[in-house]
């Protein structure tokens, strides 16, 4: 059976290419440390090497990652939903300039508030101050700091997931290209 598989590319000279190029670089690379079955750095002689500006090359040696992963020091759940907040947060600082007010950007500032408190949705006592919502996702903005449902909860792999994390950044570079075709 044939698979239709959705694409949508991110235009290289806009906001989120290299970011999300680099965060899809990092999860196809997931396999080869968290599957023993791949046949690939098995030897603890095989060496990447990563030069410094101001420090000297350090080396990493991905056999001592799946030795890692195979005694549960690592997790791949884990490993995802750090990349996922590595990228909400670098993505919503690159265009927070755009950020208009309306419910998809303030849904996209809690998921990257999140982002930066761990992967925990964190309110203050007047947030979520103003309504939040994207695609059916709700951030309620009637129930403020602790009294709100998500306070403490996990954002990525929860409530959210890499395909949403995705997506959203589709629809946040659609609203930001279309805001400069067409300023107010």
């Amino acid at each position: 059976m044939k698979v239709e598989i959705e694409t949508y590319e991110f235009n290289k000279d806009l906001f989120f290419y290299d970011l999300v190029t680099s965060f899809s670089i990092s999860l196809c690379g997931c396999p080869v440390i968290f599957e023993e079955d791949l046949n690939i750095y098995h030897s603890a002689n095989q060496v990447l090497s990563f030069p410094g500006a101001f420090a000297e090359s350090k080396h990493m040696v991905p056999f001592r990652l799946r030795q890692q992963a195979n005694k549960g020091n690592l997790n791949k759940s884990r490993h995802i939903a750090s990349c996922c907040m590595m990228l909400a947060n670098t993505a919503y600082e690159s265009v927070k300039n755009f950020n208009d007010g309306s419910e998809i950007f303030e849904f996209f500032r809690h998921i990257r508030n999140a982002s930066s408190h761990l992967n925990s949705f964190q309110f203050n006592h007047k947030e979520p101050a103003h309504p939040a919502r994207w695609r059916g996702a709700i951030i309620d903005n009637r129930q403020k700091g602790e009294n709100n449902p998500l306070f403490g909860q996990p954002c990525f792999g929860r409530f959210i997931g890499v395909a949403d994390i995705l997506d959203l950044l589709m629809d946040i570079e659609r609203k930001i290209i279309l805001s400069l075709k067409n300023p107010q």
